[in-house]
């Protein structure tokens, strides 16, 4: 009879001694009916198989083995005894003494002086059978026409595998797995079919586990070896307690070739990560951190454990590191205090002394992706740029300048005056989009850059650039500091005719669309437009007004926008998504700090509303305080 309960036992044996998990026997699965046939009563055979296993509430699929026998003896002699390590140490003896045999008649006549063929004893002959085959000119005259000889080898390599496969040493069959012969490649899969079953019977430790896993990666474009790495889960389970800071990395690595076991060995390296951060170093944490970028994995809990790491190891961290470590939270999108605080430590203590201003450039990069209005990374970065700006190339200065825009952060340093002399010299460096983001970085935080303008807005620079998001970007630059800068002559650049239609942001299109009935009520549903654009000025969603409260009458297509006396009598409602602000303040981001400034200087009274209250307040149906605010916030711009 077949004997197919075993595998499955000690599958569930291995899952229970964690006490984690609960396997549940299907037995459609683990009793599938197989035809027998009796001449391949004595080879073994993997049946692929699942089993459920129950964590909490959650139960899973996953893939298992189950090996068929012929009859109880091969049971007891599979479990009988363990892996002896004996004949592991005398192997390169063995192979010495096969390098000896010039011919294939010396290699079977010092095979049958042995008393017992051990795997290694068989694994030598079968390496050296290799060797005098890839060097045939190597071979006396006369054994090379002795067909018989060849005939023989082919037999006795069949028996010479199979007394290797039977090893009770897993390390001899790992060896066989790491060659690069041609005598023994096609017989990989059987080995590795051995091997994957006494993964089930937890026979292998972890570093062979791994060894294993990194060979089926690495042949992960060959089916067998592909639908294979999916079964190792099991032994990575059983082998919980033998994972450590030196291995978990190698584990890690082999996510990518997992399926439909990859969420099983993520949550198992997730929670030894969480024991282990403290004595991780960090390649090996730059390696876990790649893992996680590339397979796009997002994890809370794992992500909260880097950033720990990260606060307790920045002292001993390089420049190269650093800045490594810092451009993959940055692709991770992930910032926590602990990582914003390790920064700001790193900056005092060894900022002055930072060489490489690509690290200064990945740290403002990095307050940019979180918008970290923080005081003292900046004002360090902004040290760094003024000593060595010098040997900043052009095609640099818009990863210094424009942080601090965005962010809307004003240096002690005279850093705006001292950038545009610079940038006057170098601006044909500098790519017309770079060059767009400095100079509204200056007009975010008010600075406004008359003479760099003028170079730009020269009809010889700016009427050779064909690409139209670029002559958008031009113009509303022209357009603003026109109506910002009183020193400036502009507009310098020749009216749009062909005006494209300014799309509202969709989330606050949306929420206007709910609450417009609502401020219909409160203010007049006569006195309320949605979504208007400043006319005559430029196509941009810097002139879009979410709501604008006017005059009875004196709707968006009626109003007389020339007079500023009757602007003044209307209210500009701009709602503020969470990404207008900085990281953990009220303060507003340069774009938007900008919008309310230029539009009251058209003369508008401009009320800041913060979507996510204003959303809160309408799902959670609390119509009167969202009514309160409405009307508390209007009348307090109302009132000045």
């Amino acid at each position: 009879m077949f004997v197919l309960l075993r595998s499955y036992t000690n599958t569930r044996k291995t899952l229970l001694s964690s006490g984690k998990y609960n396997a549940i026997l299907l037995n459609n699965e683990v009793f599938p009916r197989h035809q027998s046939n009796e001449k391949d009563a004595d080879i073994p055979e993997l049946i692929n198989s699942t089993i459920l296993i129950e964590n909490g509430f959650n139960v899973t699929e996953l893939p298992v083995v189950i090996r068929k026998l012929k009859n109880l003896t091969q049971l007891e002699a599979s479990d009988k005894g363990t892996p002896s390590t004996a004949d592991s140490v005398s192997y390169h003896l063995i192979q010495e003494e096969f390098k000896q045999c010039t011919d294939l008649r010396d290699v079977f006549s010092l095979i049958t002086k042995c008393t017992k063929i051990t795997p290694n004893i068989a694994l030598g002959a079968i390496e050296r059978i290799h060797d005098l085959e890839r060097n045939p000119l190597n071979l006396p005259l006369d054994i090379k026409g002795d067909n018989t000889l060849y005939f023989a080898k082919g037999a006795i390599l069949e028996k010479l595998l199979k007394v290797v496969i039977k090893t009770e040493d897993t390390q001899t069959i790992l060896n066989i797995l790491k060659t690069n012969s041609l005598v023994i490649e096609p017989y990989k899969n059987k080995f590795c079919d051995e091997l994957l079953f006494r993964v089930t019977d937890n026979k292998l430790n972890i570093d062979q586990l791994i060894d294993l896993a990194i060979f089926l990666l690495s042949n992960i474009a060959e089916e067998h070896y592909n639908d294979m790495l999916d079964k190792l889960w099991i032994g990575f389970t059983a082998n919980e307690s033998s994972i450590d800071e030196t291995n978990i990395v190698k584990i890690f690595t082999i996510l990518p070739g997992l399926k439909t076991s990859k969420k099983t060995v993520i949550n198992l390296v997730e929670q030894k990560l969480s024991e282990l951060w403290p004595r991780i170093n960090s390649n090996s944490m730059q390696e876990i951190m790649s893992m996680f970028i590339s397979e796009k994995y997002f994890s809370m809990q794992s992500f909260a454990v880097l950033g720990n790491w990260f606060y307790a190891h920045i002292h001993a961290l390089d420049e190269d590191t650093l800045l490594d470590i810092i451009t993959k939270f940055t692709r991770l999108n992930y910032t926590d205090d602990h990582i914003e605080a390790a920064v700001e430590k790193y900056m005092r203590l060894k900022g002055p002394k930072v060489n490489s201003y690509i690290l200064i450039v990945g740290i403002l990069n990095y307050c940019m992706q979180f918008q970290l209005r923080n005081k003292k990374i900046l004002d360090t970065c902004c040290d760094h740029y003024l000593k060595n700006m010098d040997n900043i190339p052009p095609s640099f200065l818009k990863s210094f300048i424009h942080p601090f825009g965005y962010l809307c952060f004003k240096p002690v340093t005279n850093l705006w005056e001292i950038s545009e002399n610079i940038l006057i010299e170098v601006y044909r460096k500098i790519g017309v989009d770079d060059l767009c983001s400095i100079m509204l970085s200056y007009i975010y935080v008010g600075e406004y850059p008359v003479k760099l303008a003028a170079k730009v807005f020269n009809p010889e620079y700016y009427t050779k650039i064909n690409n139209t998001s670029l002559l958008q970007k031009l113009y509303l630059i022209d357009t603003v500091l026109s109506i910002e800068c009183k020193d400036y002559l502009g507009p310098l650049m020749p009216k749009d005719q062909w005006p494209k239609p300014v799309k509202q942001n969709q989330r606050v299109y949306n929420l206007v669309e709910k609450i417009k009935d609502m401020i219909g009520e409160i203010f007049g549903k006569d006195r309320v437009s949605t979504g208007v654009l400043v006319p005559n000025y430029c196509s941009d969603e810097n002139f879009v007004i979410d709501i604008m409260l006017h005059p009875f009458g004196l709707g968006s297509d009626t109003f007389n926008w020339k007079l500023k006396s009757t602007k003044n009598e209307n209210i500009a409602l701009l709602i503020h998504l969470p990404d207008h602000y900085c990281s953990k303040s009220e303060q507003l981001i340069g774009p938007q700090i900008m919008k309310k400034r230029h539009l009251e200087i058209l003369g508008f009274k401009v009320v800041s509303l913060k979507y996510s209250v204003v959303s809160h307040l309408y799902m959670s149906y609390k119509n009167k305080e969202l009514k309160k605010y409405l009307i508390e916030s209007v009348e307090e711009i109302s009132s000045h």
